[in-house]
């Protein structure tokens, strides 16, 4: 009966294993020990870290106000990476501690900064009794900074270095930044203080100009104002009876020197009186000397003087009544030039008056905007003061380091074993690398093989039934041929094996500087003799 069975039995694999073994297992172990020579050739990488944690002010906020607000975490992140990555600070760390002497014979100064940078990371630390799954923030205060070097020693020294020169670093910007702001409200005070000294003096300035103007002199002003009109209404009065008894003494003296004898009213004197009696009328009056009354009366007079001088005759004696009546006249005439004189300078002063109760609103207005301004710059000064003291209160404060404050919770130490490589998942990825591609090659080689090695295959191939099948046949000359091969094969590839391993260990000491296997250095290398010689060290 033919077989009609074709699909892959576990015996064809088990089958394809044993024709192809030697190969899987030199391919194997070919890649193991590719290995095992990249992993003893790979430098051993250190890593250190140094924890700095942020301490609150030790002082009540309540108390005394931070010149500089707390960050949050990023803003923590950003200004710590930005300070140990700056190119300043690494140059400085390179050539104290004389790291990359070799790299830097060969690399500039950026490219081994450069490199130095790629091998510094920070990370913040999450607290351990943290919520995570309530959405309350977390207030994260505390971080680790990470170095890594092919010394361990030197990864520790480098570690702890930054830390500290971050930490003096953060002390003395926020002692500079507490100062920088008080002398900045410095400034503005005294900027404040000069304009509220010309605001005083443009206020004096004001007051001086416009004495008597002043909003505080309106009540006396007024008060005074109604006193001088009061008065100008009494002189006025006064006026008016002095010029009726002038006009009224005049009419006397006129009508008793009318009333003499018909020679004395004919004579020149007399009619000289007369003309004087009414040139005084005139005047009274108001008339000026260019009235024509007073012109043709003056003209008259100077005549009759002429007259009178030509002639040599004396003037009439005048009355005992009209002598009194010219006397009453010339004291009525008195009293109204005193009285008109009195009336003009209560009228200039009640002029000046109004002329201050009109100008006081301007002047108030004036004042009381330097008064606003006053106040305001007087207010900004007292705040600034406030402000000063807060400012020199929150300096002392950071000086003497009371404020919030970066600490090294734990100073670095060297790495009991290197970080990396990882030599045995190495190890494991190529044993296990190997295997898969010995098995690769192995299905390969076995697809590529036309030959029958069971009845199956060959009753497949040529569909005709086998009978029967007959296995190989060895002699005893046969198999102490295959022990031979064997012993061969196995002496070869134990040479192979230990070449491999005295070159791995090799090649692990002169690219790791003499260090054990386990990860523990037994000499120092030459930048940690040089580190030594500087005195820095965690």
């Amino acid at each position: 009966m033919m077989d009609t069975q074709s699909e892959l039995q576990v015996s064809d694999l088990v089958g394809m294993v044993r024709r192809r073994l030697g190969l899987i297992l030199a391919t194997a172990g070919a890649v193991f020990l590719a290995s095992v020579i990249v992993a003893a050739v790979l430098p051993n990488q250190y890593e250190s870290y140094a924890t700095l944690l942020v301490e609150p002010q030790t002082i009540s906020e309540r108390l005394v106000e931070a010149g500089l607000e707390g960050s949050d975490l990023n803003s923590r992140l950003h200004l710590m990476t930005m300070e140990i990555l700056s190119r300043g600070q690494l140059s400085s760390v390179i050539d104290d501690l004389n790291l990359y002497a070799e790299e830097s014979r060969e690399m500039t100064r950026e490219e081994v900064i450069a490199l130095m940078r790629s091998r510094i990371r920070v990370e913040p630390i999450m607290p351990e009794l943290a919520n995570r799954a309530s959405h309350a923030p977390i207030t994260i205060n505390t971080f680790r900074l990470y170095f890594r070097d092919e010394s361990a020693k030197i990864a520790s020294a480098v570690a702890n270095r930054l830390a500290d020169d971050f930490i003096v670093q953060h002390i003395k910007e926020r002692v500079q930044v507490s100062g920088d702001t008080a002398e900045f409200i410095d400034v503005e005070r005294e900027r404040v203080a000069q304009r509220i000294r010309e605001v005083e003096a443009q206020t004096a300035q004001v007051k001086a100009e416009n004495a008597g103007q002043l909003p505080e002199d309106m009540t006396a002003n007024q008060r005074m104002l109604e006193h001088a009109i009061d008065n100008l209404r009494a002189a006025e009065r006064s006026l008016a009876q002095a010029q009726s008894d002038e006009a009224f003494y005049r009419q006397q003296a006129l009508n008793s020197a009318g009333a003499g004898g018909t020679e004395d009213a004919a004579s020149p004197s007399h009619r000289l009186q007369l003309l004087q009696l009414a040139v005084d009328e005139y005047r009274s009056r108001g008339f000026t000397d260019k009235h024509p009354d007073v012109i043709v009366a003056q003209q008259e007079i100077a005549a009759l003087r002429e007259r009178i001088e030509e002639e040599g005759a004396t003037e009439a004696p005048i009355s005992v009544v009209q002598q009194n009546a010219e006397a009453e006249r010339r004291r009525a005439a008195l009293r109204v030039t005193a009285t008109a004189r009195e009336i003009e300078q209560l009228r200039g002063q009640i002029d000046a008056l109004q002329t201050k109760l009109a100008a006081t609103p301007r002047v108030a207005e004036q004042l009381d905007g330097l008064r606003r301004e006053y106040e305001h710059l007087l207010g900004s000064y007292r705040k600034f003061s406030s402000k000063r003291l807060d400012a020199a209160v929150a300096a002392n404060m950071e000086r003497r380091q009371k404020g919030e404050q970066f600490r090294v919770l734990e100073a670095a130490f060297p790495a009991p074993k290197p970080y990396s490589p990882n030599r045995p998942l190495i190890l494991v990825l190529g044993f296990v690398v190997g295997l898969a591609l010995g098995g690769g090659l192995g299905l390969l080689l076995e697809a590529m093989d036309s030959s029958f090695h069971d009845a199956r295959a060959l009753r497949k191939a040529l569909r005709v039934p086998v009978l029967a099948s007959i296995p190989g046949i060895l002699l005893e000359a046969d198999r102490r041929a295959i022990r031979r091969r064997h012993i061969r094969n196995g002496v070869a590839a134990a040479v192979v094996v230990m070449l491999v391993l005295g070159v791995a260990a090799v090649s692990y000491r002169v690219v790791n500087g003499g260090a054990a296997p386990g990860g523990q250095e037994t000499e120092q290398a030459p930048a940690e003799a040089s580190l030594g010689r500087t005195g820095v060290e965690g």
